[in-house]
């Protein structure tokens, strides 16, 4: 069975989100997506212009739109181009239900998945088609097999459908759903129905009650059209009381939490199973992916700067003994790339989920861009020096002094970052800014250099020239390449140079170099014989 195609539109601003949506999107069996995506409204509606698509999916706050303009500026072709649209949570009521009204559907980001997004997609398509097909011109003398195929569409949706003559008020038809909701109530619903003067409005839509299911929410839409050549208004009812609900203890959650930004993550800790959880916007916070961060009390102590790390312990602990009041701690904690930012962390203890259960939770925020890196004192530098040499010195090979190692980066952190690191294997570091600084220092410097951290993307000379030039004298050293591009192909070795090369995508853990630096120090020291013959 062959899958339908759809072209997606994706209105994004951040790229990582635009490409969550076009992950949970390519996993469809049902539809094959083609997506696209946009940064800006600008962007976006130039898109709109020059191909066709059938769908838009589109968040609120673009760089160069905020709020309800984004939506605006699409609702003129929304019955053209179906809009979902992709909301934080925390806006005011009056936008969301703007928000509502002017998209065909409309999901929190922090609820986003791969069935919902489906869903809402799958239940936009089906609408848009409907209405274009209801609204086209019916041939001459087809009158019954127009409406036998309309009839067939419109008891396959999973929405009740009147159809009521514009002219009197008459019911000309109702759909399987319509019959399913309300049964011998039928002519009770529709007079409710049409107590908002749909017939006299060219289309309308709202969130109503409905007796019948009793009190379900729903959806409204009405729209006017020909039902066999007669004005009449085409009225759908979507059941919303699942996603209303939802909604709902989604928005009192957050509102109860004060989560104040979209850039607050949000943290838990069950007091009686002792089971702490971080959401994936307190990973985001800390640039860590879904599972770079576990679900323990362990983790995110041994994560804490280590100055900080016995007074936050003891200001956590003693409040989850006596949780009387709120808590508030300003601390270190080290993030993806290994260097510590300052964070505000906020909590108490929440309404009790269950029976037995006390949840304190809260959330942790950044309070600013900069990062600081974490250099051991002078003393435990040397243990640490002594630790990294023990296990090459327990197999009984003498232990040579480390050589030279050549880092060469343009970003000033992370340079000092991993001179601190090679510092504390027992190399002598000699660091550069750019490439050709990197060619120069090799060259004074390469008889003793041991090992290279080398960036690809750098001003002057990029990385692939310093590779270069450093492999035009042999395989002797080891290299290290790091980029902000996930893009293997443009780098300068090949699988068969990869026994002594690396590549670490930026950001990377200090973690991460350290198990390559190890893995280079547990190989046999290579000799490059140009160096030892004066070639």
């Amino acid at each position: 069975m062959s899958q339908k195609e759809v072209r997606a539109l994706i209105v994004e601003s951040d790229a990582s989100r635009a490409n969550r949506v076009a992950t949970l999107l390519g996993r469809s069996t049902e539809i094959a997506f083609f997506c696209a995506t946009a940064s800006s409204l600008a962007r976006a509606s130039n898109l709109l212009h020059e191909k066709r698509w059938d769908i838009v999916i589109s968040a609120l706050e673009l760089v160069d739109a905020k709020g309800l303009d984004t939506l605006v500026s699409f609702h003129p072709g929304r019955s053209d181009v179906p809009v979902v649209s992709l909301v934080e949570g925390a806006e005011p009521d009056a936008v969301l239900n703007a928000a509502r009204s002017l998209s065909d559907d409309c999901l929190f980001w922090e609820e986003l998945g791969e069935e919902c997004l489906i869903e809402s997609v799958n239940y936009a398509l089906e609408r848009c088609r409907m209405l274009r097909e209801l609204k086209e011109q019916q041939p001459e003398g087809e009158t019954n097999q127009s409406d036998l195929l309309y009839r067939e569409i419109l008891d396959r949706i999973d929405q009740a459908i009147f159809v009521v003559s514009r002219i009197g008020g008459a019911l000309l038809y109702s759909n399987e759903t319509a019959r399913k909701w309300f049964g011998a109530n039928m002519g009770e619903a529709l007079e409710d129905v049409l107590e908002y003067d749909l017939l006299e409005a060219e289309e309308v839509r709202m969130e109503v009650s409905t007796k019948f299911p009793n009190g379900t929410r729903a959806e409204l839409r009405s729209v006017s059209l020909q039902w066999n050549k007669e004005p009449a208004s085409f009225i759908s009812l979507r059941d919303l009381s699942k996603q209303k609900r939802a909604e709902d203890a989604f928005l009192a959650s957050q509102r109860r939490l004060e989560l104040a930004t979209r850039e607050a993550g949000f943290w838990s800790w069950d007091l009686v199973s002792d089971k702490v959880s971080f959401s994936d916007a307190f990973r985001r916070t800390l640039g860590y992916g879904g599972s770079d961060f576990s679900d323990s009390l362990e983790c995110f102590e041994e994560s804490l700067h280590p100055e900080d790390r016995s007074r936050v312990m003891d200001e956590y602990r003693r409040f989850a003994s006596d949780a009387s009041e709120g808590i508030e701690l300003k601390f270190r904690i080290r993030c993806a790339d290994g260097l510590y930012a300052e964070v505000l962390s906020k909590g108490g203890r929440t309404v009790s989920l269950g029976r037995g259960q006390i949840v304190f939770a809260g959330t942790l925020q950044r309070l600013s861009d900069k990062r600081e890196m974490y250099v051991l004192p002078p003393s435990d530098t040397q243990d640490s020096v002594k630790e990294a040499r023990s296990g090459r010195e327990e197999t009984g090979r003498p232990q040579p002094e480390r050589g030279i190692a050549l880092i060469v980066d343009d970003e000033e952190v992370l340079r000092k970052a991993l001179d601190s690191i090679l510092s504390s294997y027992g190399y002598s570091t000699r660091v550069a800014t750019d490439g050709g600084e990197g060619i120069e220092l090799y060259e004074k410097y390469r008889s003793q250099i041991e090992i290279v951290i080398l960036d690809m993307n750098m001003p002057r000379v990029d990385g692939s020239k310093v590779f270069a030039r450093i492999r035009s004298d042999g395989p002797r050293i080891p290299i290290v390449m790091t980029s902000g591009n996930d893009d293997k192909q443009a780098l300068p070795f090949t699988d068969g140079d990869k026994e002594n090369c690396e590549f670490l995508l930026k950001p990377f853990g200090l973690a991460d170099v350290k198990k390559i630096v190890e893995r280079f120090l547990s190989k046999p020291a290579g000799v490059d014989q140009s160096l030892t013959t004066g070639g």
